[in-house]
């Protein structure tokens, strides 16, 4: 946006003081200013076009018609090289050489009309000048190729930090579930029989000697029987997890997902189920930023209620705005949301797209 102002106020100050130069003549006056009516509406016309090169020698053509009318045409010369030099960085090179060849062209009309009023130091300055603006084109190019290269490599180091993180995830769950197997097949089957065994001592010699170690092995046998239960389901992750499955939905997907995150709710702890509850939530936001808007960008929000809910809110803007009907997406999310005892919200404007939502959060005791 900076960068727009600066480029606006610069040739706009180019401009003033060409008209101003010509006001002397009021006819040169009044066409300089309808030229340069035209020229600004192509100078903000250009930057959303796909038709770029056509626009650049609409504006070199507008030039040659303005020092045809002016008696001083070097303010016309210096707004022409503001706009080669504005073409060389946003054109690519194929482009900008044929750009590049009108404005030779335009320079020899120039020369065969004018030569008089003109210096033989001129050719060589705007020889040196578009080859200047070659090589800054040419360099331009190269940088953006070198920062798709950069975007794509970071796309796929993302994808492989992904793979990595689960296949570690799955190599512990793997190695939780071998565990809990030893556990259940030795020290479950000892307990067990070792309760047996008391049993039959306690029917043999009398229950009263044998009730506290009865009750010692029981209580044994149920840790490990829980402990063995939480083997097989694993670790209970909280927020942390659903912002590992934000990552991978934004390097998957190439949407731009601005989070942000509220006091405390990076210390929730959730269980299995009000993780992929979240998570698929904001995944269907992101489905519809990619359906609905050219724009891939969504806002998530992550924070806590007054009550300790966890609320989330996910935004993204809209390009045609049409009502909107409850699909299967937005229905799973519901009623994925509902069955946690919370509640979700669908809201439209008419420049964002909102689900909001809440459900309560079972606080889960660590051993």
């Amino acid at each position: 946006m900076a960068a727009i102002i600066v480029r606006t106020i610069f040739l706009s100050v180019l401009w003033g003081t060409y008209i101003y130069d010509s006001s002397q003549n009021s006819i040169s006056m009044i066409v300089l200013m309808l030229i340069c009516s035209l020229s600004f509406a192509l100078f903000f016309i250009t930057p959303v076009s796909r038709h770029r090169l056509f626009l650049y020698i609409c504006q070199t053509l507008l030039l040659l018609i303005s020092s045809l009318v002016s008696p001083e045409p070097l303010l016309a010369w210096c707004i022409f090289c503001y706009f080669h030099l504005e073409a060389s960085i946003q054109l690519l090179p194929g482009t900008y050489r044929m750009f590049m060849y009108s404005g030779i062209l335009f320079f020899g009309i120039e020369a065969f009309l004018f030569w008089d009023s003109y210096t033989p130091a001129v050719i060589p300055f705007f020889a040196m000048f578009f080859f200047m603006t070659w090589k800054v084109n040419e360099g331009s190019h190269d940088l953006k190729e070198q920062r798709n290269l950069y975007d794509q490599l970071l796309g796929e180091y993302r994808k492989l930090k992904r793979v990595l993180y689960v296949t570690e995830r799955n190599s512990k769950a793997e190695e939780r579930t071998r565990i809990a197997r030893e556990i259940h097949d030795s020290v479950g089957h000892n307990l067990t029989a070792l309760l047996m065994k008391i049993e039959m001592l306690s029917i043999q010699h009398g229950r009263s000697l044998f009730k506290e170690i009865k009750n010692l092995a029981a209580d044994s046998l149920d840790e490990t029987r829980e402990a063995v239960k939480a083997l097989k389901e694993g670790e209970i992750e909280g927020i942390q997890s659903v912002i590992q499955l934000i990552r991978k939905l934004e390097s998957e997907s190439a949407v731009m997902v601005e989070l942000t995150t509220q006091q405390g709710v990076l210390s929730t702890r959730l269980s299995n189920k009000q993780n992929i509850a979240v998570y698929r939530c904001i995944q269907e936001g992101i489905t519809n930023a990619m359906k609905h808007s050219s724009v891939k960008e969504v806002k998530v929000m992550l924070g806590k209620t007054a009550l300790g809910h966890l609320h989330f809110k996910i935004t993204n803007q809209l390009d045609d705005v049409r009502p909107f009907q409850m699909g299967f997406g937005l229905t799973n999310m519901k009623e994925r949301v509902e069955e946690l005892g919370g509640r979700l919200e669908i809201h439209q404007t008419d420049k964002e797209f909102i689900l909001r939502g809440a459900f309560p959060v079972e606080e889960v005791a660590t051993a």
